[in-house]
């Protein structure tokens, strides 16, 4: 993956550690108690795998890509399902989060259409 893609794909996730974290920290622990114990759960487990995604696309770059679009589509299937259910507030999150699971899913579609390239 190029280093652009890299340094773009790190900055999102690191986004969203800030903002979970955050939350975390002026909310407290599983601070999303608006919602059902899973979502609450969810949310504040990507306060570590968001960094472990950023660690991983750098460090070991095949795991990275697939943690990355395992978070991109979980997250916006989560928020989406948030959103129809009512929740407003999560529209401006969902729109920059849909746009950068739409970056994540084309670079990691170029990742591996490249890694497919080396292996013949």
């Amino acid at each position: 993956m190029p280093t652009i893609a890299k340094i773009i794909w790190s900055l999102g996730f690191v986004i969203g550690t800030i903002t979970h974290s955050l939350d975390l920290f002026h909310l407290g622990w599983l601070p999303y108690d608006f919602m059902p114990l899973p979502w609450n759960i969810y949310w504040t487990s990507l306060t570590f795998l968001d960094p472990l995604a950023v660690l991983l696309i750098w460090a070991r770059e095949r795991w990275g890509v697939w943690l990355g679009l395992a978070i991109m589509a979980s997250n916006v299937l989560v928020n989406g399902y948030t959103y129809l259910i009512g929740y407003d507030e999560f529209l401006f999150g969902l729109t920059l989060q849909t746009l950068f699971a739409a970056f994540v899913f084309f670079a990691s579609w170029e990742h591996f259409r490249a890694a497919k390239k080396e292996t013949t």
